[in-house]
């Protein structure tokens, strides 16, 4: 009989491959966890950048004085007795202070010493020091860390 239908077979709701879930799910968590280190390996590089450029200006101190000390030992054959009357600025918006710190009026070694200041730059570098010495009437100067970890001073100043 042609008019009656054929009784049809139920369609049955395919499942998707359960396997094919589980590997969706770890590629997204996968991929987040990709962003998620980056990011932080981001912050990381850029608090040091920060540091660094918070001490460049420490630097840039120190070498401004360097550059008055040369020519105050030239005309006096000695060391000025403090930085006050030969350099316009020892102090800075991350610097407290550039001083020198050992052979004031001598003719010997002299010590340069920048400090940063407690109030301003980020927590690992507050009161830190940079220290620029000479030991040959300022014809040679050498860069040192002092308290400041050799990470976040300038280059020349690592050894």
């Amino acid at each position: 009989m042609r008019g009656m239908s054929e009784p049809t077979k139920p369609v049955e709701a395919k499942r998707p491959d359960s396997r094919i879930n589980w590997l969706a799910w770890i590629i997204v968590l996968a991929v987040g966890v990709v962003f998620t280190a980056a990011a932080v390996i981001g912050v990381t590089v850029y608090d040091d950048f920060t540091y660094r450029a918070q001490n460049s200006e420490a630097y840039s101190l120190l070498q401004s004085a360097r550059v008055s000390l040369i020519e105050e030992f030239q005309e006096n054959r000695k060391w000025p007795d403090s930085l006050d009357k030969i350099v316009s600025s020892t102090s800075g918006t991350h610097t407290k202070s550039v001083a020198i710190t050992r052979g004031a009026g001598g003719t010997g070694e002299i010590e340069l010493t920048a400090t940063m200041r407690t109030d301003g730059p980020e927590q690992r570098i507050a009161g830190k020091t940079i220290l620029l010495v000479s030991s040959d009437g300022g014809k040679n100067w050498t860069c040192k860390p002092g308290t400041m970890p050799k990470e976040y001073v300038p280059p020349n100043c690592r050894h």
